[in-house]
């Protein structure tokens, strides 16, 4: 009798789901290496640096996220039930990364990884290419007025939106300025080299922006000036998003 009840006390704990006893897949707030540096009612803004050799290790994204590559990087990319891809991510190159999305990050090579990632708290709705492959395996959407919208001074580049929100990169030719802070929406300006930003007033101080350095640009705020002081393009990422 003994037996028999033990037998069946074993059967029973081998039929129990492994899953069911693996501790659940954290957060992209919880893994170590991604640190919040900007939270408001539209994004939160993660800066992630990982050495080489090092990796990011297993999480989720809650919320669609955008990431940013900050120079040229070397990954494999594990994702659950799937094998290890292993991929370049170009400098400058932009990601949709849907809500959901459950991912580790290797760092392979023996350069940095650098990303800025942003987490889009609001629904987004009919996310599509624009004048970019951001989304792999879908069409462009790249009406010719705005394939490059172009000025003695910038050049301009759309490349994903949604319903909420636009994701467009912008190259300031050399000794250049532009004029950012549309005043209908709200901005979020990623800078992918260095540069200077400046009140358009003249009043208040200038900032220096580095490679991953990041502006808030409020909506009915005052504008600002991006300045190209080098010899060669200073670009950004820039984010427009629809009042709530």
């Amino acid at each position: 009798m003994k037996t028999s009840a033990f037998l069946r006390a074993a059967m029973w704990l081998l039929a129990t789901p492994i899953f069911a006893q693996s501790p659940a897949v954290i957060t992209m707030d919880q893994e170590p290496h991604h640190h919040l540096t900007l939270q408001n009612d539209y994004v939160k803004v993660f800066k992630v640096e990982v050495a080489p050799g090092d990796s990011i290790v297993l999480h989720r994204h809650d919320q669609d996220t955008v990431a940013i590559a900050i120079g040229e990087q070397f990954v494999t990319v594990g994702i659950p039930g799937k094998p290890d891809v292993h991929q370049k991510n170009e400098d400058a190159q932009v990601r949709l990364q849907s809500g959901g999305y459950v991912h580790s990050t290797h760092v392979d090579g023996d350069t940095p990884y650098h990303t800025v990632a942003v987490e889009l708290l609001h629904p987004q709705t009919n996310f599509h290419n624009v004048c970019a492959a951001v989304l792999p395996g879908r069409l462009l959407n790249c009406p010719e007025t705005l394939a490059m919208a172009s000025s003695s001074s910038f050049k301009s580049q759309m490349l994903l939106e949604s319903g909420e929100t636009r994701v467009r990169l912008v190259r300031v030719l050399p000794g250049q300025h532009m004029t950012i802070g549309d005043l209908k929406d709200f901005q979020l300006i990623v800078s992918l080299d260095p540069a200077g930003l400046s009140p358009t007033t003249g009043n208040g101080p200038d900032q220096t922006l580095h490679p991953g350095d990041f502006v808030w640009v409020v909506n009915g705020g005052s504008t600002r000036v991006f300045r190209n002081n080098g010899k060669s393009e200073a670009r950004f990422i820039g984010f427009a998003f629809s009042p709530i």
